[in-house]
């Protein structure tokens, strides 16, 4: 039997997601306001035909997969990179809770817009603030760094969009933003996990301090029809 997460955004789509998911058979999407992800049950030819089949002219899709994909001419690939899945599996212990961060809400977006378009922690729209759990620290009313959850695949739910300002790099703010969302998901009874680009050595790094541990070597594709 499969883990949750070796398939993470079709057991997302198929459980904490499943409300934000369209799509038929054994191909499934999220709300295009909230990103771009896409799952299916096996990541062959014939399934990848599927999903093909089922995406508009220019349309978008990150899948995260056990491997390498085989892919033909028809798709235009943005992106194929390796990626390392990590998960915090800690005792729900108190946690260091800094009272300078805050939650994020809807008020929040045109600033978290802005600072992910400068930190560029991967794809944030203007509804992924809908995936909940959002926290952020700021300075003199700017928000500088945030972090939140993302897929909630079976019993795990995602860490991600941790960023900081480029000006304020190197502060620590991430950690002290990080313990609020792992609150967050452990409140809920969920285990946080994340993925994260292997070679992002200070990302890595930070994790690990943390407690997060290596659980997978996963692969992330932006493709396009």
């Amino acid at each position: 039997m499969l883990h949750p997460l070796d398939n993470p955004i079709w057991t997302a789509l198929n459980s904490g997601g499943a409300t934000h998911a369209f799509g038929r058979g054994d191909a499934l999407f999220i709300d295009r306001k909230m990103g771009f992800f896409a799952g299916l049950l096996r990541y062959d030819v014939d399934q990848l035909d599927h999903l093909y089949a089922e995406m508009d002219l220019g349309m978008r899709v990150i899948l995260f997969t056990p491997g390498f994909l085989e892919l033909d001419a028809k798709w235009k690939m943005r992106n194929d990179n390796a990626l390392l899945q990590m998960v915090f599996e800690k005792p729900t212990n108190p946690l260091n809770l800094d009272s300078a961060i805050r939650s994020l809400g809807a008020a929040d977006v045109p600033e978290m817009l802005a600072l992910t378009h400068l930190a560029k922690p991967g794809p944030f729209l203007e509804n992924t603030i809908d995936f909940g759990g959002y926290f952020g620290y700021f300075v003199d009313g700017r928000l500088v760094s945030m972090a939140g959850t993302r897929l909630a695949a079976g019993p795990y739910t995602e860490v991600s969009a941790v960023c900081t300002h480029p000006e304020f790099v190197g502060r620590g703010l991430s950690q002290l933003v990080l313990p609020h969302v792992l609150n967050y998901i452990q409140q809920r009874h969920q285990i946080p996990y994340l993925q994260l680009y292997p070679d992002n050595l200070p990302a890595y790094r930070l994790y690990q301090k943390i407690g997060f541990v290596e659980r997978a070597n996963l692969r992330v594709y932006s493709l396009e029809k």
